[in-house]
């Protein structure tokens, strides 16, 4: 369990940035008490007893930029009222998990550990269904897993060196797909207006 100190979470943030800066370089098997305390700039002995256990370590700090990067690509999704933003919202989230190379090996690193490990398939499920809600706010559920399916399958293309050169080649994909039901009404936006109405 992490050892709690109050004064020592600036430290232990270090630890866990310095962390997935070693993953991206080594690849998790390659992170260590040493090559995390060289990265965060801090004593080897100070970088074990914050994280005593390598594994707690990286999940935390998979855990976190989880977090991150939904904080980053999440935005557009919540105010998206129609196909073009939706779109527009899911361009945004391949720049965000596909534009930079580090991001890109630790998307493919976490999925690795997904299918091994329970703790990082529960983390890695939760993180996909908090995005499916929202598309579920505008198309049903079979829909939001095709599209999600889509830019997963795209993401992999990105990487790989496939046919689809830039996000923006994927988009007729994404169109097609939603073409086959009509939006849904946002319900909070309309609950909105009518308190505003009856205000």
């Amino acid at each position: 369990m992490p050892r709690d100190n109050i004064r020592s979470e600036p430290t232990r943030a270090a630890l866990r940035q310095a962390a997935l800066d070693v993953a991206s370089e080594y690849g998790v098997k390659g992170v260590t008490h040493r090559r995390v305390a060289a990265a965060a700039s801090v004593a080897l002995g100070s970088a074990s007893y914050h994280y005593e256990n390598i594994d707690e370590l990286m999940f935390e700090a998979f855990a976190a930029w989880v977090q991150t990067q939904s904080d980053r690509f999440m935005p557009p999704f919540r105010t998206a009222a129609d196909e073009d933003t939706l779109v527009a919202a899911v361009l945004h989230l391949l720049s965000v998990m596909y534009g930079d190379e580090k991001d890109r090996i630790l998307l493919f690193e976490i999925y690795a550990h997904s299918v091994r490990d329970p703790a990082y398939h529960k983390l890695v499920e939760n993180w996909s269904a908090s995005t499916r809600s929202e598309l579920a706010r505008l198309y049903s559920s079979e829909t939001a897993q095709r599209l999600e399916a889509a830019w997963e399958g795209i993401g992999v293309q990105l990487v790989m060196g496939g046919s689809v050169k830039s996000a923006s080649d994927a988009e007729p994909l994404f169109r097609l797909i939603l073409s086959q039901e009509k939006p849904k009404a946002d319900k909070r936006k309309n609950g909105s207006k009518k308190a505003a109405k009856a205000g």
